[in-house]
């Protein structure tokens, strides 16, 4: 099940409902990024205070189309998912999300993934969106392939965080690859 309201951009899944990030969601970011093993694969550091937080808003207000999830009673944040760097010439963005570490392990990523890549793939006339995942990152290799992403590479050394370079892997999702995948089902709302 998946509904959106082309007005707001918001987008209900059967468990959550996820809308564009807004000015005043730095508390809501501050909850996840505060986590440790949250941003243990992430350039960012484990964050400490709301001024961090509304840095890391700012930066995703201006350079990504990225969307918090929210509890549909709560209307608490537990995670973000979005696009980014998008190349309208080639029409291919990259995809990134993150997630407050007590809701993992439950599906909730793919539903909120399949919904935003759907958004994607119908409203920007995506032809290609990237992803890269840490190595040994399992849960997001999990969720990148349960969507339909296939592995393209290893780049070595590519990313720099925490003291230390690491290793990544390009994954790549292809319109022509949907087929009747969960993106595909999911692009039906738009």
């Amino acid at each position: 099940m998946l509904e959106f309201d082309p007005a707001t951009r918001s987008m209900r899944t059967q468990r959550m409902l996820l809308r564009p990030l807004q000015a005043t969601d730095a508390a809501g970011l501050l909850g996840i990024y505060s986590q440790p093993e949250v941003t243990r694969y992430y350039e960012l550091d484990t964050l400490s205070d709301l001024l961090q937080a509304q840095r890391v808003l700012d930066f995703f207000l201006k350079h990504h189309d990225r969307f918090a999830m929210l509890e549909p009673d709560s209307l608490r944040m537990i995670g973000t998912c979005g696009l980014f760097f998008w190349d309208k010439t080639t029409n291919m963005a990259s995809f990134g999300y993150d997630m407050a570490s007590q809701y993992w392990g439950r599906g909730l990523m793919r539903e909120a993934a399949g919904a935003v890549l759907a958004y994607g793939f119908s409203t920007m006339r995506l032809n290609r969106v990237n992803a890269l995942t840490a190595l040994d990152n399992q849960a997001s290799i999990k969720v990148l392939e349960a969507l339909g992403f296939e592995q393209e590479a290893v780049l070595r050394q590519f990313a720099y965080w925490k003291g230390a370079y690491h290793d990544m892997r390009m994954f790549a999702l292809l319109r022509e690859q949907l087929g009747d995948g969960p993106v595909a089902q999911a692009m039906a709302a738009f």
